[in-house]
């Protein structure tokens, strides 16, 4: 990690480095060219626009600036060696200017510096023209075709410079006379040029219709950066053709700030509301004056005279103006927003994905809602803040947004921004508002799935626990009693009459027994509202039973935090304690209220069963209810104290282990 930041401080020192190097060239210029050296007679050029250093610093700052953020970005290191040539370009031939026309040629490599100047304006102006655009936005290659292209597009420049240094009349352009000290032949000019010539006019067009077709194919935030890469240039292609060299400085110099911007940050100045306004009025201006002019003109053959040419011409614009403006509007939103521009198409495309059947429908939905919006990052909570489903890492600020299905509260969708951006925007928050109730069902439904699981796990857990405990109960206590009953009456049939009462009566006391134990049997069913509502439907159940909560009862206050699943022998066990305990209240204890808590701690669930009537008799032994309490906790490991409370009343208090066998 050390060694990864000491690589990019190098980078950052480097950048800088070369920047500072390209202004300190441009100082130079007006040195070499005071005296008037512009004005000599063997001078044929004019002198250089200062103006250049407008486009020199915006080249070498902005790559800077960019290599700073991003040293690992190759497009800050394209603008600042463009700078760099550019300003090589200017100070080698102003330099060359003046050695080669001062009278004593007192300034050494005056040549040398000429035939610089002749070569180094060529990559500095095809190596952003051509190479940028495919590494722009990320400064790598955005495949192997692209890898290629910038592979091809490196070896026409280099053929060009080739050709362009080795001319004859390569360095005659400032100094009339000028030559250098060799001549190419004819033929290298063919064997360099030529190939040249193919390879840049090849690769320029690949170029410009690949980076529009990117443009039409990418993606949210791309799809931006790319259409204000093209629509900077476009603005600066149109000062080409103007009187006004000024004009053209300012922004050919703007561009390389322009695309740093679009690196960093896309939406700094609204570049969406830009592209999107400068797409529709320009082409509609230019409509509007076209067809305005025309048919005037046309008008105006068939009727020279009056206002009625202006007034037919405004007519037609004006039927015209407002459906093609609203055809237009819709295609450049496409082009710029991509799906974004229709809303509902993302809520349908979502809304599809409800009827596909997914292992994980929360996390899928999830990957979908954050598809649509662009986000980078996403995640579902629960209501207790739990982790439900993620999609990507967090950056820059997020949004909230509750998670409701019938009116209940399921949880919390956060959002991010999208790649690029600082904070989510007020339209993708728009968005992500209209998909989050579907996302709502889908977590309904899996909640409502986990529930149902747990369920059945439960009841089928209980059930097998239950049929265990009949086969031991029938097989330990009604099937020896059973079998003694059959014993008897198969010997009283042989038996002697004197021998009869005493076989007679031990059979029947073998039918008590007999009877007694069905009585054990069915006492001990698990009881069906616990299979019906589980542990706290079961407690209300039967405390409404016993008229608490209702007129004239006493009031009922039940507390259970999130339990997991319960053992069969620990929730019956619980749930028999609380059904005593209550029935106590009930009946002797005339209490106002009466308070039940469950909750688990450290293993064991803990039961708590408070009331305020009139508390333990002194002297009162324990009747058959608490010793069936104790006896219910003991079975399952657990333990049970009966206290009074403060300032009056009783506390049943039962710790019941989990783990329970």
């Amino acid at each position: 990690m050390g060694a990864v930041r000491d690589d990019d401080r190098v980078r950052r020192i480097g950048g800088w480095s070369l920047a500072a190097l390209t202004l300190v060239l441009f100082a130079t210029v007006p040195l070499s060219l005071e005296g008037g050296v512009m004005s000599r007679p063997e001078v044929i050029a004019p002198g250089p626009d200062l103006w250049m250093g407008l486009i020199i610093a915006g080249f070498a700052l902005s790559g800077a600036a960019l290599i700073q953020l991003r040293p690992r970005n190759w497009i800050g290191w394209l603008l600042v060696v463009s700078g760099l040539l550019q300003v090589t370009n200017v100070a080698a031939d102003a330099y060359a200017t003046r050695a080669l026309t001062d009278p004593d040629h007192s300034l050494p490599l005056g040549l040398a510096a000429a035939w610089l100047a002749s070569w180094t304006w060529f990559p500095s102006l095809l190596l952003p023209a051509i190479v940028l655009p495919p590494l722009y936005p990320t400064g790598r290659p955005t495949s192997a075709f692209w890898l290629w292209h910038v592979r091809v597009a490196l070896v026409g420049i280099g053929l060009g410079v080739l050709a362009v240094a080795s001319g004859p009349g390569a360095v005659d352009d400032t100094v009339r006379g000028t030559r250098l000290p060799w001549d190419a032949p004819t033929w290298w000019s063919w064997v360099v040029g030529l190939p040249a010539i193919v390879l840049l006019i090849s690769t320029a067009t690949v170029t410009v219709i690949g980076t529009l077709v990117r443009a039409i194919r990418a993606r949210t935030p791309e799809r931006q950066q790319l259409l204000w890469l093209l629509g900077v240039v476009a603005a600066m292609a149109a000062t080409i053709f103007t009187e006004y060299r000024v004009l053209f400085a300012i922004a050919y110099g703007l561009v390389p700030v322009a695309v740093t911007i679009g690196v960093l940050r896309y939406r700094l100045l609204g570049i969406e509301v830009v592209l999107r306004r400068t797409l529709l009025y320009l082409p509609m201006t230019l409509m509007v004056a076209l067809i305005f002019g025309g048919l005037t003109t046309a008008f105006a053959r068939l009727v020279p005279e009056g206002p009625l040419p202006l007034l037919a011409a405004s007519a037609v614009v004006a039927v015209l103006v407002l459906p093609v403006a609203g055809r237009l509007r819709v295609l450049v939103d496409r082009l710029v927003l991509g799906e974004r521009a229709d809303p509902l198409t993302l809520v349908d495309r979502v809304s599809a994905g409800l009827e596909v059947e997914h292992d994980d429908p929360v996390a899928s939905m999830l990957e979908a809602v954050a598809s649509a919006a662009g986000t980078s990052y996403a995640v579902v909570r629960d209501i207790h803040g739990g982790l439900v489903a993620r999609v990507g890492e967090a950056a820059g600020a997020t949004l909230n947004l509750p998670l409701r299905h019938r009116g209940v509260q399921l949880g919390t969708l956060t959002i991010g921004p999208r790649r690029g951006a600082t904070g989510v925007t007020e339209q993708d928050a728009r968005l992500v508002t209209a998909l989050a109730p579907h996302l709502a069902v889908v977590v309904g439904a899996a909640r409502l799935a986990d529930e149902l699981a747990r369920e059945r796990t439960r009841v089928t857990t209980a059930t097998l626990a239950e049929r265990d405990r009949l086969r031991r109960d029938l097989h330990d206590g009604l099937g020896p009693s059973l079998a003694g009953i059959a014993l008897g009456l198969e010997a009283a049939s042989t038996a002697q009459p004197s021998a009869m009462p005493a076989l007679l009566e031990r059979t029947r006391a073998e039918a008590d027994v007999a009877v007694r134990e069905i009585r054990r049997v069915l006492d001990g069913l698990r009881p069906t509202s616990l299979d019906l509502h589980g542990l706290e439907g079961a407690v209300r159940e039967t405390a409404s039973s016993l008229g608490m909560g209702r007129p004239g009862g006493p009031a009922f206050e039940l507390r259970a935090d999130a339990l997991p699943l319960l053992p069969p022998q620990v929730e019956e066990a619980a749930f028999r304690i609380v059904a005593e305990s209550l029935t106590n209240v009930a009946r002797h204890s005339a209490a106002v209220h009466c308070a039940v808590r469950l909750n688990q701690a450290n293993g064991d669930l803990r039961v708590r069963v408070y009331d305020d009537g009139r508390g333990l008799a002194l002297g009162a032994g324990s009747g058959h209810g608490l010793d069936s309490m104790r006896r219910r906790a003991a079975d399952v490991g657990g333990s049970l104290l009966v206290e009074g409370a403060s300032p009056h009343g009783t506390l049943v208090t039962a710790v019941l282990p989990l783990e329970a066998s």
